[in-house]
């Protein structure tokens, strides 16, 4: 019988779920952090800075920019994503949006993907993190379209896209697929707005998204912001 030093130091499984758990804490305060520091004045200084071009085009570049952005930094995109449809119209603002949406899954994914998986395996325990990536792989549809709209949990999900190893292509996919649809909820808002400004109920339900993504937002910055100082 073997009983040499990697039998020996294999972590229990509850230290195994332990480090599993630390990791994703890390992870979190990776994201949370620049929330805690900066989210306040980026939240006032968003909207001042997309009021600043005046060619298409370069709104467009910063809307995109700054959703790509928001991967390290907390840009609100339900911000951006409005001020995208409002002034660019429903078609190529919610062009952009969708487009921003997707850069920014991917540079998430890029960042994830530079972590030492394999180290990372073998801290944790290689059972629990292979179970652990299995499902994640199998089941990335729904938790990274389900994740793409919320705060937080959007980068969150790009980040461990990329360091669980979710193939890119069915990656990419499903945020894709995911952004678009986010994106036309903000586009149809803005058209209804622009279109039949009377019917308000109508607008109000397809403003539900946005709004409520804002708000959150706001919400949680103001907490991290209490909570650090």
């Amino acid at each position: 019988m073997t009983t040499g030093p990697t039998a020996l130091s294999a972590p229990s499984r509850t230290a195994q779920w332990l480090r599993l758990g630390g990791m994703l804490l890390l992870l979190t305060l990776f994201i949370l952090v620049p929330f805690a520091l900066w989210g306040d004045a980026l939240d006032q200084a968003t909207p001042a800075w997309m009021t600043r071009p005046d060619n298409a085009v370069l709104l467009a570049t910063l809307g995109i920019a700054l959703l790509v952005a928001d991967v390290l930094l907390p840009i609100p995109s339900s911000v951006v994503g409005m001020a995208l449809c409002w002034t660019l119209g429903p078609l190529w603002g919610g062009a952009s949006f969708a487009l921003g949406l997707t850069l920014s899954f991917a540079f998430g994914y890029a960042l994830g993907r530079l972590a030492p998986e394999h180290r990372l395996r073998q801290w944790v325990g290689p059972p629990l993190w292979d179970t652990v990536r299995g499902k994640a792989q199998h089941q990335s549809l729904w938790w990274i379209v389900a994740a793409r709209p919320l705060p937080l949990l959007a980068e969150m999900s790009a980040l461990l896209a990329g360091v669980w190893r979710v193939p890119p292509a069915q990656a990419l996919a499903m945020a894709a697929l995911s952004s678009c649809i986010v994106a036309a909820l903000y586009a149809g808002s803005a058209w209804l707005g622009m279109t039949e400004p009377g019917i308000g109920i109508t607008l109000l339900a397809t403003l539900a998204l946005p709004a409520s993504t804002w708000a959150l937002h706001r919400l949680l910055v103001r907490q991290l912001a209490k909570e650090l100082t």
